[in-house]
């Protein structure tokens, strides 16, 4: 029940020329070229913002940074609620979107578009990812959930039109990172990738809680699939702590069928169980690990927003049942339960429908895949569905303000965001490490930087902050003690930086 979760984000930045007219279509360049550059330009233009921050930290506990690749990247500060999560990523979308405009402001001819997905039409990927934190014991059993996690994407998909069309057939695919993954475990996130990352699993005390990092998901556009993805997981996960699942079921190949699936959300995968060989559906798959789910929380009564999890989950698999797609086509034909107002791939798929009917072409059906992930409210598809309730919000307008400026509840992100915001502005330089540790050091002036002791001086001037317990959220001491180095800190004289 002490679960903490964080997602983090990578975007992709191009340019486009102002001047619409200047083309046929609109000509989405490669996003991985240039991407150091542009993010740093984004970056760049926080100070406008006055966003309190301490170097890649923020005061909402968040973090926001370039990656490697050059793509700028939101993580989530820790949060204890589903909700609470949801609210911290759209939070991040908005705020990347905010200095993507401040950036435009500044130029003429080009415009800065940025796009929250996970691939380019160039064979590039680029990650949404997931972090729970979890027992040893649950750690060590992560493989009894792999079943789970290939089929989740049925409804944690952002779906996309295929690189690659088979047969002159309309491709199309419920994940974007389904055929990424060459296999089950690998402690790497690019090159070979594995379906469960293995990384950062470096923590020797038995009793301790761990980091469980998922490189497997899409990042998703939509507030209920965020939601859905993360709190189906963290239901999981709580059955795997207890022991369970009980069901003996195994996949004979997962990363193949990761593959199937997310072409095919009918496809029939092999697997084992109870020692049989049989082949069911992802659906089948999902609505198995759904009854185990409902099996243990009727033993174990959960709290009200896992009860909530359980429902929607229900709700969608039993919608999922009723959908139906014309193959080989890939057409919408039915959505009794209007998913499409909470999946993203079901969304995308209605739209480029649409657009279909009315004789785009394979270019521009491509276009339009990756404008659903445009965050700008002007040219993004999701954003204009967004703003003509088409899409359910899940999250208040309210809640995500609040997200952008307040660090959530019960983590040890409240208290290093009320450090960061406490130490804003004031004559301090503040370093958050890891997540956890904070150093703040006050600033001297130009005639003790030239002192030959000047680096044992700014040793003494200096307070270390351990933050090392993820659930410590207040510490009265600590602050007391921040606010008393920052007024002693003022003695010195501001460095101009």
């Amino acid at each position: 029940m002490n679960r903490i979760f964080g997602t983090e984000s990578e975007y992709a930045l191009v340019y486009r020329p102002r001047e619409s007219g200047s083309q046929s279509a609109p000509h989405v360049e490669k996003l991985l070229d240039h991407q150091e550059r542009i993010s740093a330009l984004l970056l760049s233009a926080m100070g406008t913002l006055g966003v309190p921050a301490a170097g890649e930290f923020l005061g909402n506990g968040g973090r926001l940074y370039g990656d490697r690749g050059g793509h700028p990247e939101y993580a989530t500060p820790e949060c204890r609620s589903v909700s609470e999560l949801v609210a911290h990523e759209i939070a991040g979308d908005r705020l990347v979107r905010d200095l993507t405009e401040i950036v435009n402001t500044r130029q003429e001819s080009l415009r800065l578009h940025i796009y929250k997905n996970n691939v380019d039409f160039h064979g590039h990927t680029y990650g949404g990812h997931e972090n729970y934190l979890v027992t040893p014991q649950g750690l060590s059993a992560i493989s009894r959930l792999l079943p789970f996690l290939v089929t989740r994407q049925i409804y944690a998909g952002s779906g996309k039109v295929m690189t690659v069309r088979q047969d002159g057939e309309f491709g199309f695919q419920i994940g974007q990172r389904a055929d990424f993954f060459d296999c089950t475990y690998s402690d790497r996130t690019s090159g070979v990738r594995g379906i469960i990352n293995i990384r950062k699993r470096e923590i020797t005390r038995s009793d301790q809680s761990r980091r469980l990092h998922l490189i497997i998901g899409d990042s998703n556009m939509s507030p209920y699939a965020i939601g859905l993805k993360i709190g189906t997981l963290a239901l999981m996960l709580r059955v795997l702590e207890a022991g369970g699942p009980n069901d003996d079921l195994e996949l004979d190949a997962p990363a193949a069928a990761l593959k199937a699936i997310s072409r095919d959300i009918h496809a029939n995968v092999a697997a084992r169980r109870h020692g049989r060989h049989i082949t069911c559906s992802a659906i089948e798959i999902q609505s198995i690990c759904l009854e185990n789910a409902l099996q243990f929380y009727a033993a174990n009564p959960p709290d009200p927003e896992e009860t909530a999890w359980l429902r929607h989950w229900e709700h969608v698999l039993c919608g999922l049942r009723q959908l139906k797609i014309r193959q080989p086509e890939m057409v919408l034909e039915r959505d009794p339960a209007d998913l499409r107002r909470k999946i993203d791939w079901i969304l995308k798929l209605w739209l480029l429908d649409r657009s279909r009917s009315k004789g785009a072409d394979e270019s521009r059906l491509k276009t339009l895949d990756i404008v659903y992930h445009d965050l700008n409210p002007a040219t993004g598809a999701f954003e204009r569905c967004l703003s003509l309730d088409m899409v359910e919000r899940l999250i208040s307008e309210t809640d995500i303000g609040n997200a952008r400026i307040d660090p959530p509840q019960g983590t040890r992100a409240r208290l290093r965001g009320m450090i960061v915001k406490t130490a804003f502005g004031k004559n301090v330089t503040v370093d958050v490490e890891n997540w956890e540790r904070i150093r703040v050091r006050a600033r001297l002036d130009s005639r003790e930087a030239k002192h030959c002791f000047h680096r044992f001086k700014r040793d003494v001037n200096r307070m270390d902050i351990c933050l090392d317990d993820p659930f410590m959220a207040e510490n009265p001491k600590i602050m007391e003690d921040l606010k008393n180095f920052i007024a002693k800190s003022g003695e010195y004289n501001v460095v101009e930086c």
